[in-house]
C-alpha cells in the first residue's frame, strides 16, 4: 500500500471514530434532558411531591467539598426538627447542624462554638435551602412545607418561604425532582441524580462563587417515631 493510499485510510478511521465519539455525546446528552412535563399534569406531580415522608429519616451520604474529600454526612430528622452531621471518614464529627421549625444552629467542633445556620450553605458552604426544606428534598420530595408557597411553572414550581425563594424542575414516571436553583436564577443551585423512585441517590450543589459540594447516598431507613441526639454544650461564637 502507498503512502497516499495509508494516509487516506487512516483519515478515514479518524473520521469513523470522530463520528462515533459524536454520536455517543449526542446520545448522552438527549439522555440527560428530560421531557417536557404537560401542564395538565403538574397537579399531579404536586400531589405526588408533596405527599408526607414515610417516616422519620436516618441517612448517610458520602461528602466531597471543595476543600476536602473522604468526609461522611449524617441526616436525622424527627418529625420537623433535624441533625445534619459532617464527620471525618472514621467517626471525629466536625460539625452538626440542628433545626427545628424555621430556626437553625451549627456547632462547630473545632472550633469549639455555635452560630446561627439557617441554610445549607452554612452548613455545606453551598447551597441556600433552609434545613427543613433541605431534608424534604433528600426525602425525595419538594423542597416545600405547609407554610412555603407553591406555585406551578413549565416543568417546574417556584417555591417561596420567609426571605428565599427557588423553582425547582421536576421530570415525570416517575415524578422526581431533577434540580432546585434559586428563585433569581442566579445564585445556587442543587443538582439531583441516580433517583430510586422520587428518592436522589446523588446530589450536587454549587454557588456562583466556586464553591461546591457533593453528596452520594450509602444508606437510608425510614424510622417511626426518631428520637435525636444532644446537642452540645457550646458558647456562641466570637464571644
Amino acid at each position: 500500500m502507498n503512502g497516499v493510499a495509508l494516509a487516506a485510510r487512516h483519515s478515514s478511521a479518524r473520521a469513523v471514530v470522530s463520528l462515533c465519539v459524536l454520536a455517543a455525546a449526542m446520545t448522552v446528552g438527549c439522555r440527560s434532558v428530560a421531557p417536557t412535563v404537560p401542564e395538565a399534569r403538574l397537579a399531579e406531580a404536586r400531589a405526588e411531591l408533596m405527599r408526607p415522608l414515610p417516616g422519620d429519616m436516618a441517612a448517610l451520604y458520602r461528602l466531597r467539598v471543595r476543600s476536602s474529600g473522604g468526609l461522611r454526612l449524617s441526616l436525622l430528622t424527627s418529625g420537623d426538627d433535624g441533625r445534619l452531621t459532617v464527620s471525618e471518614s472514621f467517626g471525629s464529627a466536625l460539625s452538626v447542624t440542628a433545626w427545628s421549625g424555621g430556626s437553625a444552629r451549627l456547632f462547630d467542633l473545632r472550633e469549639g462554638c455555635q452560630l446561627e445556620a439557617r441554610n445549607l450553605a452554612a452548613a455545606l458552604g453551598a447551597g441556600g435551602l433552609p434545613m427543613p426544606q433541605a431534608a424534604l428534598l433528600l426525602g425525595g420530595r419538594l423542597p416545600a412545607t405547609a407554610q412555603d408557597r407553591v406555585e406551578a411553572r413549565p416543568s417546574s414550581f417556584a417555591i417561596s418561604g420567609d426571605g428565599w425563594s427557588c423553582l425547582a424542575r421536576v421530570a415525570a414516571d416517575p415524578w422526581r425532582v431533577l434540580e432546585v436553583e434559586e428563585g433569581s436564577g442566579e445564585g445556587w443551585r442543587v443538582t439531583l441524580d441516580d433517583h430510586t423512585g422520587s428518592l436522589p441517590g446523588s446530589v450536587r450543589l454549587r454557588n456562583p462563587d466556586g464553591q461546591w459540594a457533593e453528596l452520594a447516598l450509602v444508606r437510608l431507613e425510614w424510622k417511626q417515631g426518631g428520637k435525636l441526639p444532644a446537642l452540645p454544650d457550646l458558647p456562641a461564637c466570637g464571644t
